[in-house]
């Protein structure tokens, strides 16, 4: 476990050494968004507690925690009329560990070019941006997961497109009390984000044409601590708070709360501190197996932004025994 904590914050450590954000510096901007609702109604502190096929949006450690198979299917209508989809699924293989897979993206409809023509040009654009993910985690102890994660990363606009490849590490630790976990993520790091095909016109430097640069990975490092102090027949209450440190940005600091009474209805609220523009989130679960006889569960988040407009995710999971 030290070895792991050691290898984990060093490579946060070049992180750790800005003063201040450095937005719009990176790249492949998708993968910072969360796709599933119960992390975003928990404020996006959910890095310890996430486990089934979700965890691939979160910490891929969190996979480990899946009996059998699970599936989860998302949706959320996004900023500027954008509408997100997601998919993930994960299965356990006797004596290896379990094996993920996720596809997440967006896509805008196609619109006509207004360019030195406002009545429109008569060609259209779209952009879409993709996302397909393979992961794997294991238990290496009755106390510590792992989890390992490659994605591959694909946008295009008006039919010129730009691609990567990005990985993911995590690790999920029982420390043995109170259902307390401690969760390190390393996310999104890799190589360069590769350019947008074709060039463009540099009005600033004597109109020349020039050819798009390689941008940096949105790379996140992420401590997570999560507690059970109340804890009773009909109802557990759950703390979980998590240290964010993005290298296009400073430091966020996320506090999330989840009720999760008679094993059927969870209720959840965050808190998102030191953002420019996110504030707090809420949200529900309903778990189908208490009441249904069917390894149903039903999650939804509202987020609540200072001068965007809310989002609102909805999710639908099942477990296959």
């Amino acid at each position: 476990m030290r070895k792991l904590l050691f290898l984990l914050l060093l490579a946060a450590a070049p992180l750790a050494s800005q003063q201040f954000g450095q937005v719009a510096t990176t790249g492949a901007q998708i993968l910072k968004i969360n796709f599933d609702p119960r992390a975003s109604a928990l404020g996006y502190a959910a890095a310890s507690v996430v486990g089934n096929a979700s965890a691939v949006y979160t910490n891929v450690a969190g996979l480990d925690q899946i009996a059998s198979t699970d599936v989860v299917f998302g949706y959320a209508p996004w900023f500027a009329d954008l509408h997100l989809f997601s998919a993930a699924a994960a299965t356990r293989i006797e004596n290896v560990g379990v094996v993920g897979f996720q596809a997440s993206g967006f896509s805008t409809d196609e619109e006509e070019t207004t360019v030195e023509m406002e009545n429109g040009t008569g060609k259209r654009y779209g952009i879409r941006h993709l996302v397909f993910g393979v992961s794997f985690a294991r238990r290496l102890t009755d106390r510590l997961a792992l989890g390992i994660q490659a994605k591959y990363v694909s946008e295009t606009y008006d039919g010129r497109s730009a691609n990567g490849i990005a990985f993911d590490l995590g690790s999920n630790y029982d420390l043995g009390f109170n259902g307390a976990r401690l969760a390190l993520t390393l996310q999104n790091f890799g190589p360069d984000f590769s350019a947008v095909s074709g060039s463009y016109v540099d009005y600033s430097d004597q109109n020349l044409q020039k050819d798009f640069n390689k941008i940096p990975l949105p790379v996140t490092f992420r401590a997570s601590f999560s507690i059970e102090p109340f804890v009773d027949e009909s109802y557990r209450v759950r703390l979980i708070a998590d240290l964010v440190h993005p290298n296009d940005n400073i430091e966020h600091y996320n506090v999330g709360a989840e009720a999760l009474l008679y094993d059927f209805l969870a209720l959840r609220a965050g808190l998102k501190l030191n953002y420019d523009d996110e504030l707090f989130a809420l949200g529900m679960g309903l778990n189908g197996a208490q009441f249904l006889g069917q390894n149903i569960r039903l999650d939804y988040s509202y987020e609540q932004f200072d001068i965007l407009p809310s989002v609102h995710k909805i999710a639908v999971g099942f477990a296959i025994e």
